[in-house]
């Protein structure tokens, strides 16, 4: 093979190479760029995009993006982690290019799940209830407020946590620890709460594109919040 003939097939591997290790990484640069941007966060969030199979990247054709960003206040609550899952969209390459922003065919959309610690957890519970919160812990697909009633000793209620009509609701189960005064079905006539989903971090008024509130789970720890996003306005921040 000559020197002229390996030079050209090097050329043409860089060539089909190069959209390959260059686009997803530009793409995710001016994409973290964005929704930092869009959220006002400090840090740059981390962001993953991936073309399956990969020739696909060609016509512009992505499978999946996934952004995690740590440490997020929103709403006036601090968040351990929150994750937004992309769905498979189709970038304008050539608009792209000649505009320098990232422009795709149709408005994004997606999930989102925001990780929140039992002490950001407090504060939404603290705003919802009638009585006052002293703590709160989670368990596995439990919850446990512990009340200050004005009986001596904390009260401890143990229920769970679902989301129903634009509600987050928390449903008393049982009174681990009460005072002798009252009768625990005194205190769970009481304790349950609605908090709205509006009100939420993540929610409408939190975030600059719509969210709606679609599923929580408790876990040890920490308790996820789900949400689905709906026209993310990704377009218009230069990749220059």
């Amino acid at each position: 093979m000559s020197r002229k003939t390996l030079f050209a097939l090097l050329v043409l591997l860089l060539i089909v190479l190069a959209p390959f290790t260059v686009l997803p990484a530009l793409l995710e640069s001016v994409t973290a760029r964005i929704l930092q941007d869009q959220l006002g966060l400090k840090e740059t969030p981390a962001v993953e995009i991936e073309s399956s199979p990969a020739p696909m990247m060609y016509a512009g054709s992505f499978s999946r993006a996934l952004v995690s960003a740590k440490g997020v206040e929103l709403g006036g609550v601090t968040t351990e982690n929150v994750v937004m899952d992309l769905d498979p969209f189709n970038l304008n390459l050539l608009e792209s290019v000649t505009s320098g922003t990232v422009s795709t065919e149709q408005p994004l959309s997606g999930k989102l799940h925001m990780e929140l610690s039992e002490d950001s957890a407090l504060h939404l519970a603290q705003a919802g209830s009638a009585v006052p919160v002293q703590d709160i812990e989670f368990e596995e697909d439990q919850v446990v407020l512990r009340l200050a009633l004005g009986f001596g000793s904390p009260t401890a209620v143990r229920g769970r946590l679902f989301l129903q009509n634009d509600l987050l609701i928390f449903q008393p189960q049982r009174v681990d620890e009460a005072p002798g005064v009252v009768t625990a079905e005194q205190i769970l006539a009481v304790t349950g709460f609605a908090y709205p989903t509006s009100g939420l971090p993540f929610a409408k008024s939190g975030l600059p594109f719509g969210v709606e509130a679609s599923g929580v789970e408790v876990r040890k720890d920490h308790l996820t919040l789900s949400g689905e996003m709906q026209k993310i306005p990704l377009g218009g921040i230069s990749a220059g």
